[in-house]
């Protein structure tokens, strides 16, 4: 799986619990969440895609996978280089109670993570090259390792369940099993 992504999840409980059940797409819902996130840009239905090809999307798209209990979304233009930065109005898109965030590029040896509960932050992370991108904040989780080379796939697996090498756990979540609908977005000029 690739290690360049961006998604950004709105759960009432555990992300990786209702992946791993499969969930089926309210497609819907899929459009009217686009259109919360991205309100002043024209929303167009492009097609369907599985979430392992979502989750690096060009710039002008949006995926998003809506079902019972969570909501997904992957693109660059919602997703900040802190956590901490992360736009309020992304974080009040849904009335989920937790919000999930993961971002990552292999080629600027950038990663990025963040947790929210109950509109609380209780993590930021933001690691890599620049210092001026760095971020802790909060208590550490328990997938967080010592080797910061690992912390890419690490938090994706902790915060997803997703596994980014060939040693797959069988309880792993599979994003080639996982539906989302793509958007083009686009703002009248």
């Amino acid at each position: 799986m690739a290690l360049n992504d961006t998604l950004v999840a709105f759960s009432d409980g555990n992300p990786i619990d209702v992946l791993r059940s499969y969930p089926v797409l309210d497609k819907p819902a899929t459009r009217a969440l686009a259109e919360r996130l991205f309100p002043d840009a024209h929303v167009e239905e492009i097609g369907d895609e599985l979430l392992v090809d979502a989750l690096n999307p060009p710039a002008d798209v949006v995926f998003v996978g809506c079902f019972s209990g969570l909501d997904l979304v992957c693109s660059w233009g919602l997703t900040p280089r802190r956590p901490s930065e992360l736009d309020p109005v992304v974080l009040a898109a849904t009335e989920r109670r937790h919000v999930y965030l993961h971002a990552a590029h292999s080629d600027a040896g950038w990663c990025s993570y963040g947790v929210w509960r109950d509109g609380s932050r209780v993590r930021a992370v933001s690691v890599g090259a620049d210092p001026g991108s760095s971020e802790d904040e909060g208590e550490p989780l328990g997938f967080e390792p010592a080797d910061p080379d690992e912390i890419s796939c690490s938090s994706m697996q902790g915060l997803f369940g997703f596994a980014c090498d060939d040693h797959d756990r069988m309880d792993d979540v599979d994003p080639e099993l996982i539906p989302v609908v793509a958007y083009r977005i686009s703002t009248a000029s």
